[in-house]
């Protein structure tokens, strides 16, 4: 719950014991919890393959059929696990939006720019009022917007093209916003410059990422995944100026840094999604296992799940 002026409130998003397995019987989410709150960016980050996206795609009810999933999800208030499909669009439409990795895949290469932010009023049955289009990309630093609104996908740069998507998807200012790997195939200076621009649109943003520099300059909070369970979690400076768990610190001196020298590799690999191991998963890579590591599962207590930490 949060505070504001004496008032509770519920979250934006609440995430409860979120278990997903998909038809070929890999376990992508493991009772997995969270919150997020009005204006807060919360970070979920991870190798590829550590269950982040699905988290993402089944906040928005855009998982395949025949995919299980248990748990809650709720989008203030809004149950999103087991609604129906009107329903699902319906919260699409108006509480929550999706940025997705590549904005030339999410547009259509025949229609505008202008075609695409219009969209956002679409949505709702609207049309966009006189000049309102234009006014959207401007504000999220579209120079000569009129102009470039009248232009194809392919005529943009990737990071212009990302804001347009952005540009559309807030339209009407949604409670929550999803970016799912939204900057991962731009620059650095791009990157920047777009998620400032996405932490700008947005009421409560989720970013899944992998780029932990990105992370730290606009995340409040970062919930750390392995094999599909948050394994650290806590405010961004915390966790990434003095990680706790073992995979947060190695996935620290995997990336790379300015004046760092070259990146560690972290040792071995994630085991498959469909392996149920019966004590932490990060065990078989870890320095500091031990046999109870193997055999019992961690529990996530005071933000981290990890034996060693408990035994320090």
């Amino acid at each position: 719950m949060n505070e504001t002026n004496g008032v509770v409130t519920a979250p934006v998003l609440s995430v409860d014991g979120l278990d997903v397995t998909y038809a070929n019987g890999a376990r992508a989410v493991r009772e997995l919890s969270l919150a997020l709150g009005d204006g807060e960016c919360l970070a979920l980050v991870g190798e590829s393959g550590c269950g982040k996206t699905t988290v993402a795609r089944a906040l928005l009810g855009l998982l395949p059929r025949r995919t299980r999933v248990a748990g809650s999800v709720r989008i203030r208030g809004t149950e999103v696990v087991g609604a129906s499909s009107r329903r699902l669009r319906r919260l699409r439409g108006t509480d929550v939006a999706y940025v997705a990795q590549d904005p030339y895949a999410a547009c259509d290469p025949l229609r505008t720019v202008a075609h695409h932010v219009e969209e956002g009023w679409r949505a709702k049955g609207q049309r966009p009022p006189d000049g309102q289009v234009t006014a959207r990309l401007a504000e999220l630093g579209i120079e000569d917007a009129q102009h470039r609104a009248r232009l194809r996908p392919h005529q943009w740069s990737g990071g212009m093209l990302q804001r347009a998507t952005i540009a559309g998807a807030t339209v009407h200012g949604p409670a929550l916003t999803v970016a799912d790997e939204a900057t991962s195939a731009l620059d650095a200076d791009l990157s920047d410059g777009v998620l400032a621009a996405l932490r700008a649109a947005s009421n409560a943003l989720l970013l899944v990422s992998h780029d932990l520099a990105l992370v730290a300059k606009h995340a409040d909070r970062v919930a750390v995944m392995y094999h599909g369970r948050v394994v650290e979690t806590g405010r961004t400076g915390d966790v990434i100026g003095s990680p706790r768990h073992p995979y947060t610190r190695a996935l620290l001196l995997a990336a790379p840094r300015p004046g760092a020298g070259l990146p560690r590799e972290l040792p071995g690999t994630p085991p498959s999604l469909a392996d149920q191991l019966p004590g932490c998963s990060f065990a078989p890579r870890c320095a500091h296992s031990g046999d109870q590591c193997r055999e019992l599962l961690p529990l996530l207590t005071d933000g981290v799940a990890c034996h060693a930490v408990e035994r320090s």
